[in-house]
């Protein structure tokens, strides 16, 4: 069941769309912004770095703050999608989006049967700029996390954009492009990562169509609807105010 939980977020993985829970080195060891102990000018130049938004606040930045700085998630401001899945996790998938997919929410509403394996899943995950939370619908439980991955990558790869960010991390992991398709009446870029025994078809940073074969496990995700012209209700795309979630470091 882990690999075929794997396969259907192997996009999520590579574009970003979860932070990691990697912390950056000055927070794991507990010291003075960077990781050394400074004093006098070091660390004036240290705190007007920080005002500047670096990096002070990194990994702790809003929507909103991800937008201002000139990010990009998915290369459309607003979206609202649906999913089929089917394979070995059957049912689907719902994703609201604004503020260029820094601001989301993703309901999945499936039944994962292999074998003797029967499992129904109920699960919302919500992003809020740097921050990620992970919400199970049937029991309450709630937990999130924040990340600087997405300004390291940034870093890396010498953009903001991280549709182009995606693109460099599959190439890494051994994709290749392989065509177009189109999906829902938009043109996709195939990429075909034969490692992962993995096929996707990207538009503008979103996995229109995926293919997978874990441990010879077949799963597919495919989307059925589309709209970029009507606002995702904000109620979608944040954790239910009565939900006190967990910190996880």
């Amino acid at each position: 069941m882990k690999q075929i939980t794997a396969s259907v977020i192997v996009v999520g993985i590579l574009l970003l769309t979860a932070c990691t829970a990697e912390k950056p080195r000055y927070e794991e060891r507990g010291k003075d912004k960077i990781g050394l102990d400074l004093s006098g000018q070091q660390k004036i130049a240290v705190a007007n770095k920080a005002t500047n938004g670096t990096p002070s606040n990194i990994g702790k930045r809003t929507a909103e703050e991800m937008v201002a700085a000139g990010f990009k998630r998915y290369g459309i401001e607003k979206g609202i999608l649906i999913f089929r899945l089917d394979g070995a996790l059957k049912g689907t998938e719902n994703l609201y989006f604004d503020h260029w997919g820094w601001r989301e929410g993703k309901y999945t509403q499936a039944t994962a049967d292999v074998g003797t394996y029967d499992k129904k899943i109920n699960t919302a995950q919500f992003l809020d700029g740097e921050r990620r939370y992970e919400y199970n619908i049937e029991t309450g439980i709630a937990k999130f996390f924040e990340s600087g991955q997405v300004q390291r990558s940034a870093d890396q790869y010498g953009t903001k954009d991280m549709t182009i960010v995606g693109d460099e991390m599959i190439k890494r992991m051994g994709g290749v492009e392989d065509g177009t398709s189109k999906v829902m009446g938009m043109d996709c870029q195939i990429w075909d990562i034969d490692k992962y025994k993995t096929v996707l078809h990207m538009w503008k940073g979103i996995t229109m169509k995926e293919r997978a074969y874990p441990e010879n496990i077949p799963v597919a995700r495919t989307c059925i609807s589309l709209d970029t012209t009507a606002p995702p209700r904000l109620e979608k795309m944040v954790l239910p105010a009565n939900i006190k979630p967990e910190r996880v470091d």
